[in-house]
């Protein structure tokens, strides 16, 4: 089913939103590689999901897998706050924008069925568009089990 719904939404514009955030990534070219996935998970959204690198930071704390963070993937953490500031002033507002507009087009096409999972996927889209940097893109399965076990050590369960 993902796979049927990931085409429909390329079908219906998703390659135009891949092309929206391309541009953006090509004008951002030094930070091209973090915005370059999130462009790809534009043109293919359903069955990933955006987490935060700290909830992931968490969560591998939490389950004791061991991790090495680059010098450079440091530095990008660090910087991603003003870099996020930057995007949001510059192309962040204008992709939230445009995935709100499509939510309210594919709210008025709710007849045609095929819309209904568009709806979530622009939805889920538009934090995106407002600040990419510092995220990281999972599967559904992993960023909920990331979640619960998250979830579960704030209540000591």
């Amino acid at each position: 089913m993902t796979l049927l719904g990931n085409i429909l939404w390329f079908v219906l514009g998703g390659w135009l939103l891949f092309l929206a955030y391309a541009l953006g990534a090509l004008i951002f070219f030094p930070f091209f590689v973090p915005i370059f996935r999130v462009a790809r998970y534009a043109c293919w959204p359903l069955g990933r999901t955006v987490i935060s690198q700290a909830q992931l930071a968490q969560y591998r704390s939490l389950s004791a897998t061991p991790h090495e963070v680059s010098a450079a993937r440091a530095g990008m953490r660090r910087a991603s706050g003003l870099l996020n500031i930057l995007w949001l002033l510059s192309f962040g507002w204008m992709l939230a924008l445009l995935h709100f507009l499509c939510v309210l087009i594919n709210i008025s096409l709710i007849w045609m069925v095929v819309t209904i999972p568009n709806i979530a996927g622009h939805w889920k889209l538009m934090s995106v568009a407002l600040l990419p940097f510092n995220r990281v893109i999972v599967a559904d399965a992993i960023a909920r089990e990331i979640e619960v076990g998250v979830a579960r050590a704030r209540l000591n369960i």
